[in-house]
């Protein structure tokens, strides 16, 4: 009995030394899901943050490129209104001469580009239609230079000197580009509000 003591005592020893292995090995396991959840919790976090800033960026990044296509647009439609709006001023001087004011406007034209000349002879540049038009006014005016028909616009002049030093554009043409260039910021303002 001794002997079968003495096995019982082994098997118990080996059951309570198996059952504390047990216990230890899953305590260990625990511990390592417990060490992986927490990792994978961190690591997950990590994700998402990058993930977040990724979004942020992108974000960011369709907000102002969708700002700047927006501005280009504005800026495209404000463009395109001052061209039209400039393209029916011409379209409606193309009609000039045959406005009844147009003998007074012609003179103006000739008179302020005369006086810009002062007391300097000159040569006159026409449209051949304005040619009874710029005797009769040049006679008014007491002036008497070479006059060219070599010129074709919506109606003004163009006088230089002879040897065409100074060259000064009176025409219809040459006074809407300048209005253009100079009334340019002032539309643009009335455009966009400001």
């Amino acid at each position: 009995m001794a002997y079968e003591d003495l096995l019982k005592s082994v098997e118990e020893s080996a059951r309570e030394k198996e059952l504390e292995l047990r216990n230890k090995a899953a305590a260990a396991v625990d511990e390592i899901k417990a060490r992986a959840k927490k990792q994978a919790g961190e690591i997950r976090q990590v994700h998402i943050n990058e993930a977040d800033k990724s979004i942020t960026t992108e974000r960011n990044k369709l907000f102002y490129l969708t700002k700047a296509e927006n501005k280009e647009l504005l800026i495209r439609v404000r463009e395109t209104a001052f061209e039209r709006a400039f393209s029916e001023a011409e379209i409606r001087l193309r009609g000039l001469r045959s406005d009844p004011k147009y003998p007074a406007v012609f003179e103006n034209l000739l008179r302020e580009a005369a006086g810009a000349l002062g007391d300097e002879s000159f040569v006159v540049h026409i449209d051949p239609r304005d040619g009874a038009l710029c005797k009769k006014t040049l006679s008014l005016l007491h002036l008497s230079p070479e006059i060219c028909t070599d010129l074709t616009t919506d109606g003004g002049v163009i006088l230089s000197l002879p040897d065409n030093s100074v060259v000064i554009s009176n025409t219809a043409e040459s006074r809407m580009q300048r209005a253009k260039e100079l009334r340019r910021k002032e539309i643009h303002a009335i455009l966009t509000g400001a």
